[in-house]
């Protein structure tokens, strides 16, 4: 009993030991997996991350790659940079040459060309600055990449692949950051170099500014020997060429200048293809000119040469002398060729003696010693200067006939070379060539000229040939009432281009300029209103020009008033349209060219429309009813009307009142208010068909019924054989009234044109009493 008793004991305590035992194993258990899950997370974040990095490393090398071979690129200015070094050394050089005489045309030049590289050198100093950015910018993004971790004792398959992708990823950023810091090395030392070149120019550009205040202080100042006590030439004073960097220096000019050649052939080959253009519509009418034209031909390549050249130098008013004298040059060719063929012999010779002179003159002045041998020579092209403008004055301006504005041009040559001539004996001999090289251009600008002048008035002339030929006008006309307001338009033009030109030889265009500048744009004060003397000449300026194309836009398309063709009337209901449209395009500009307000305008406006109220009823009623009779049209220029008891032939429709010609000669001024709301008889609204009666008193014969019948075929004969009546339309011969001494024949026929009544009438009149006196018939 008790051996049981104990072995129930042992057994009770072996299942409670176990049963103790069984949760501390499985509680070490669970333990076990749960530090086994969390090594396998944070081996897989690890990865992830690591991922990630590479991931983001990789796109910001791409994107730095990508970037940097799309920044500036430097090799324009490597490649550039040592010319523009070049061209500053000779300009330096051409400043500090204290053995040349002093050219105010080459200080000019110098400038301009400073101003130029200074430009250049501004816009890559700026993309240079812009690169250096992104440069620091793109290196500030490399050096933010994450750092590469630790590497790990036994990788796995997938940590040695992460392993190589790192590797190459150190590679790549170190080949992009040599990359950057190459890139960075060069924009630094471009930036240096570009930086130095600009504090150059700035230096350069007080030098030409001192040695030009110089020149304008000292000129007047003796900068050498008088000629009685100057000595022979020396070693140092003997002509020598004037040296490489001049031609340097011309060359760069030309190289950034080339738009203004490209400007002058733009504006010759429109002067060509518009007179090659008429002339070929003018020979496709067989028409033979009966007075060819001075200058102009059907190929007017020397014509075309000179409307080139002698604009040319108002594109450019600080070119250096060789450029100047190379424009002149071709100038005085294209003229010689023009003046070979229109020219008398002797004339021509004058002028071939004037372009000696001028490459005489340039020769000269090219020389940039103060040598005895070139004032001596300078001396003496002077004195001839001055017998050359005496004989353009007394011979060839006679013979040619050339323009009166040639005239003080010459004055201008002879006083200028006189002038030349007084600097150069008292050693002023700067002044002395600028005196010559002024009056030399001055004087074959002014011809070149007074030429285009003539040449654009004959293109004029050509063009209103051709229009009206096309449209079937007759191709004579009084060409004498246009010539002289064109001739005058154009000269003022071509004076205020030789005056820019004459001034900038002279060294005062800058001087003018801002002398009118400030005189046009100096604000005034008038109340509350503020203006300038400019916006006013502007607003006049162009209302003037507004009106002048109004009234003469008519002649470019042939219209010279003469012209009764149906196309022609078409053409002039058009035209008053357009002329309209000028007037208020015209009046809008000027308006807008005031500068005012349009509150205050709108109070003008207002102040006017009061005034319309008070007095200016019939005014502004005759304006509105022109704008209504251009769009309404009852009527078209070149008809034949009757209002009011008048009639005539409408000659123009303008904005206030429209023109009648009478058949009298007479001109009719009729307000377009009455054309409006009068009433109006147009004779010719479709055709130029009218009805005219005559009425013919004949003596009684022997058979009044014979002779009535003979009288009929008679009249009917002599109307049917004119070549103004209807054929269409047979004449209608009545019987109006008999008594015992006579009896009244009243014919009705109808004519071509109603502006032909009366000469038709008399025709027949004169051809009905031919065949009656043949037959015997007698007209009482």
């Amino acid at each position: 009993m008790k051996a049981r008793k104990a072995g129930w004991r042992n057994s009770a305590a072996l299942l409670l030991g176990l049963l103790m035992v069984g949760p501390v194993a499985a509680q070490s258990t669970a333990v076990s997996a749960d530090t086994l899950a969390a090594t396998i997370l944070s081996a897989d974040t690890v990865a992830f991350n690591e991922s990630d990095r590479l991931e983001k490393a990789y796109t910001t090398l791409s994107g730095i790659s990508g970037q940097v071979r799309k920044i500036f690129d430097a090799r324009t200015v490597t490649e550039e940079l040592p010319e523009v070094v070049e061209n500053l050394r000779a300009i330096r050089l051409s400043v500090e040459d204290k053995a040349q005489v002093v050219d105010i045309k080459q200080l000019q030049m110098c400038q301009l060309m400073l101003g130029t590289i200074q430009e250049q050198l501004a816009e890559w100093r700026a993309a240079l600055g812009t690169a250096h950015q992104q440069l620091e910018e793109m290196n500030g993004r490399l050096k933010g990449l994450a750092p590469r971790p630790a590497r790990v004792l036994n990788p796995d398959e997938h940590a040695r692949a992460l392993m190589r992708a790192d590797s190459a990823l150190q590679v790549r950023q170190q080949r992009i950051g040599g990359l950057l810091a190459k890139r960075f090395e060069r924009v630094r030392t471009l930036q240096t170099q570009v930086a130095a070149s600009y504090i150059q120019t700035l230096e350069l550009q007080d030098a030409v500014g001192d040695q030009m205040r110089r020149f304008g202080r000292t000129t007047v100042k003796a900068a050498y020997p008088p000629l009685w006590a100057a000595r022979p030439d020396t070693a140092a004073q003997v002509a020598r060429p004037v040296g490489t960097y001049r031609g340097q220096i011309n060359a760069f000019y030309f190289a950034t200048n080339w738009d203004n050649w490209a400007y002058m052939a733009l504006i010759g080959l429109v002067f060509y293809g518009w007179v090659r253009f008429n002339y070929r519509r003018v020979s496709k009418r067989t028409l033979v000119l009966d007075e060819p034209f001075r200058y102009l031909r059907p190929g007017p390549v020397a014509g075309t040469l000179v409307v080139m050249f002698s604009l040319a130098p108002a594109l450019e008013l600080h070119p250096p002398p060789v450029y100047l004298a190379l424009l002149q040059g071709l100038l005085l060719l294209a003229l010689t060729a023009v003046f070979a063929r229109s020219w008398p012999r002797r004339p021509f010779w004058y002028w071939l003696g004037l372009v000696g002179f001028f490459v005489a003159m340039g020769a000269v002045n090219a020389n940039a010693t103060s040598g005895l041998g070139a004032r001596w020579g300078l001396l003496g092209l002077n004195v001839v200067a001055v017998g050359i403008g005496l004989v353009l004055l007394m011979r060839v301006r006679k013979a040619v006939a050339l323009p009166g504005f040639l005239v003080p041009v010459t004055g201008l040559f002879m006083g200028l070379n006189v002038l030349a001539v007084v600097c150069n004996v008292f050693g002023r001999l700067s002044l002395a060539k600028m005196f010559s090289t002024a009056a030399i251009f001055g004087l074959t600008q002014g011809i070149g000229l007074a030429v285009f002048i003539e040449l654009f008035t004959e293109a004029f002339h050509l063009q209103m040939l051709a229009s009206r030929l096309v449209a079937g006008g007759a191709a004579h006309f009084d060409y004498d009432k246009i010539e002289p307001q064109l001739m005058r338009l154009l000269t003022v033009v071509a004076g205020v281009l030789w005056l820019v030109v004459f001034t900038s030889n002279l060294n005062q265009y800058e001087t003018v300029y801002n002398g009118l500048e400030h005189l046009l744009t100096a604000p005034h004060t008038l109340g509350s209103t503020v203006f300038t003397f400019g916006n006013i000449l502007l607003f006049f300026v162009i209302l003037y020009i507004s009106t002048l194309l109004q009234r003469y836009i008519g002649y470019f398309f042939g219209e010279v008033g003469d012209d009764d063709s149906s196309d022609s009337r078409r053409r002039g209901s058009w035209l008053v349209a357009l002329r309209l449209l000028l007037v208020i395009v015209g009046f809008a500009l000027a308006t807008a060219a005031t500068g005012l307000p349009l509150s205050k305008i709108a109070i003008v406006f207002g102040a006017l429309s009061v005034g319309i109220g008070l007095g200016l009823q019939s005014i502004v009623n005759n304006l509105v009813s022109g704008i209504i009779l251009i769009f309404e049209r009852p009527f078209h220029v070149g008809d034949f009307i009757e209002v009011a008891g008048k009639a005539g032939r409408v000659q123009d429709i303008g904005i206030r009142s429209s023109k009648l010609t009478s058949v009298t000669g007479s001109e009719i001024i009729v307000p377009n208010g009455d054309l409006l709301s009068g009433h109006v008889i147009n004779w010719t609204r479709t055709n130029d068909h009218i009805r005219v009666d005559l009425v013919l008193k004949m003596a009684p014969g022997t058979d009044m019924q014979t002779d009535l019948q003979t009288a009929r075929e008679l009249i009917q004969e002599e109307i049917k054989n004119s070549p103004y009546t209807m054929q269409s339309m047979p004449p209608e011969i009545l019987l109006n009234s008999v008594n015992g001494q006579l009896y009244e024949l009243k014919v009705l026929f109808w004519i071509t044109n109603i502006r032909q009544e009366q000469l038709t009438k008399s025709e027949i009149l004169a051809g009905i009493y031919r065949r009656f006196t043949s037959q015997g018939l007698q007209l009482s």
